[in-house]
């Protein structure tokens, strides 16, 4: 059993979004999965981007606009988006408190990329 703890987790922080690595290759051995759980401050926004990977956010609290494919659609807790591969997709946060995701992305992203998006660091 491998049990990967936020609180020690590689972490990425960019445009008010700290993505915290869970599952993946360099964290489990994971070869057809990557997790990652991502909180956006008020205002934070994720690029516009497109990648091989098929992937999925569930919403857990907070409130934003998710653009996928050019179309955009407010998204809420409880909500599940389905991004297909290479589809171009973003998210901003539109309120006022912190907004949680859960993403999903398979196959597994290369051991190189994850190396360079989540660097290794020390938290805890």
């Amino acid at each position: 059993m491998k049990i990967v703890s936020k609180r020690k987790a590689r972490t990425y922080s960019r445009d008010g979004i700290t993505s915290y690595l869970l599952v993946s290759e360099i964290t489990t051995d994971a070869r057809q999965l990557t997790t990652t759980l991502v909180e956006m401050k008020p205002e934070g926004f994720q690029h516009l981007h497109s990648h091989e990977q098929e992937q999925c956010y569930f919403i857990i609290e907070g409130e934003g606009e998710m653009n996928v494919g050019g179309e955009t659609a407010k998204v809420n807790p409880g909500d599940c988006i389905f991004i297909p591969s290479n589809e171009q997709h973003g998210l901003k946060n539109t309120g006022s408190d912190v907004l949680r995701y859960l993403s999903a992305a398979s196959p597994s992203w290369d051991s190189n990329d994850l190396m360079d998006l989540w660097p290794d660091t020390d938290n805890g």
